[in-house]
């Protein structure tokens, strides 16, 4: 049986994993979100936050969407960026091969 209210939880993030974005414990997480220096209830508000903390640290920041480009470039130093490439699929034999893009399984017509 489901428990109630499962549905509705789309994304679930507690103290603990904030500490662990920011680096610092579950509980200063919570005791700095009590002090008004983030709302934990919002997701920008959050991620802003840790990316600070991150910065401070000279940890990598963590993505966050943004609704034009500039406000997005504002939060990354240009020395700090990296670009992230994927590499290509392995060559796999046999009758069936996962494409991820699709998310599917495909014939092999090799």
């Amino acid at each position: 049986m489901r428990p109630k209210g499962s549905r509705n939880t789309l994304v679930k993030i507690d103290y603990d994993i904030i500490g662990r974005l920011a680096g610092i414990s579950g509980g200063t997480a919570k005791a700095y979100a009590q002090r008004g220096e983030y709302d934990s209830r919002d997701l920008s508000s959050l991620l802003s936050w840790v990316n600070s903390r991150r910065q401070q640290q000279g940890e990598p920041l963590i993505g966050m969407p943004a609704d034009n480009a500039s406000e997005a470039e504002a939060h990354f130093d240009e020395g700090d960026s990296e670009a992230v490439t994927s590499t290509p699929a392995p060559v796999q034999t046999g009758l069936l091969i996962y494409d991820p893009m699709t998310g599917d399984y495909r014939v092999n017509n090799t």
